[in-house]
């Protein structure tokens, strides 16, 4: 982030877009409404309490540390860029996760990715993706909490501080259609239903809050070599057995919507965001076949958004070069 002379706050020196910084985060939070809408619904009060818990605890650990750190000054947290990146976070967190769990990840998403870099619009990565797929990483087995939906959840909050429910991952590829497209299934909290997911993307597009090189380019690329990856997890045939259902359940439409579009993490140029875009998919379709779901899931939004400073800084230098070399024969 960088201070105007007016005070007013705005989004780091790469990052080209008139909009300003409150702006975008509030359209990101508004866009999440429907998810946290229906994790709320699906998963009941636990779902709603860790929803919370990780949007006031990321405010309350940015404003601490930028204190102690001593950089900026009063107001500073009104862009409401803490409050997106923890209800991010808990959509992505399964309905079982205890409070340790997702303090964990919020104390790792704060500080170690976003406030260590210089605060809101300087993190180099995702600070939600990478809370996530750290507490995956380091506490494994305490984000396997998949609990069924219904009456149940509303009450079912005796592990909540410190324990979670073991399980698995849901099989999705056995759900109906109307199930995927409805997120009727076992998952994250927020990350499942792909009809709420496509509202609080639209919204995104409307409000000019997303960039959609990379989303398209991801979903087009993962469509494409869907076939290749199938053989590669456990020598299924080479075809397109199990797609939608790993299109709609898996968690790759709120990738692509909320993570691959960021204004801030993402390359801000059309061939640099194209490219990312495949990379990510690619990484993905290789990666479910060894590792967790989770893990294939947000490993390769990692990759690129370390990759978005320079593929940024390489296309702006190629089309530097292209422009001076029109120039040289025009002349």
């Amino acid at each position: 982030m960088r201070r105007k002379e007016d005070n007013s706050v705005s989004l780091a020196p790469f990052i080209h877009t008139e909009k300003n910084a409150p702006y975008i985060y509030l359209t990101m939070i508004a866009a999440m409404v429907p998810c946290a809408i229906y994790g709320a619904f699906y998963y009941g009060l636990r779902a709603i309490i860790l929803i919370l818990f990780c949007m006031l605890t990321f405010t309350l650990s940015d404003m601490l540390f930028t204190r102690l750190a001593g950089r900026g000054g009063k107001g500073d947290y009104f862009d409401l860029s803490s409050a997106s990146s923890g209800l991010m976070l808990a959509l992505i967190l399964p309905p079982d996760t205890s409070l340790v769990t997702a303090l964990a990840a919020v104390l790792f998403g704060s500080i170690v990715t976003k406030q260590i870099f210089g605060g809101p619009g300087s993190n180099l990565v995702n600070p939600a993706a990478a809370g996530r797929l750290f507490v995956s990483l380091v506490m494994p087995s305490s984000v396997k909490g998949y609990a069924e939906g219904g009456t149940e959840g509303w009450f079912i909050l005796r592990t909540l501080i410190f324990g979670s429910k073991s399980g698995e991952f849901h099989d999705y590829t056995n759900c109906t259609f109307p199930e995927l497209i409805t997120g009727n299934f076992p998952g994250s909290i927020g990350a499942a239903c792909a009809t709420c997911i496509l509202l609080g993307g639209f919204f995104l597009v409307m409000r000019g809050s997303v960039r959609m090189y990379a989303p398209i380019a991801y979903l087009v690329t993962l469509t494409v070599f869907f076939p290749i990856s199938n053989v590669l997890e456990k020598g299924k045939g080479f075809g397109y057995e199990g797609y939608v259902a790993f299109m709609l359940a898996s968690g790759v439409v709120f990738v692509a919507v909320y993570m691959l579009g960021d204004l801030t993490t993402m390359p801000s140029r059309f061939s640099a965001g194209f490219f990312a875009g495949m990379v990510c998919a690619l990484l993905t379709l290789v990666l479910r076949a060894f590792v967790r779901p989770d893990t294939a899931l947000l490993a390769p939004v990692l990759s690129v958004n370390f990759m978005s400073f320079v593929l940024d800084f390489l296309t702006k230098t190629m089309t530097r070069k292209n422009l001076r070399s029109r120039e040289v024969d025009v002349r």
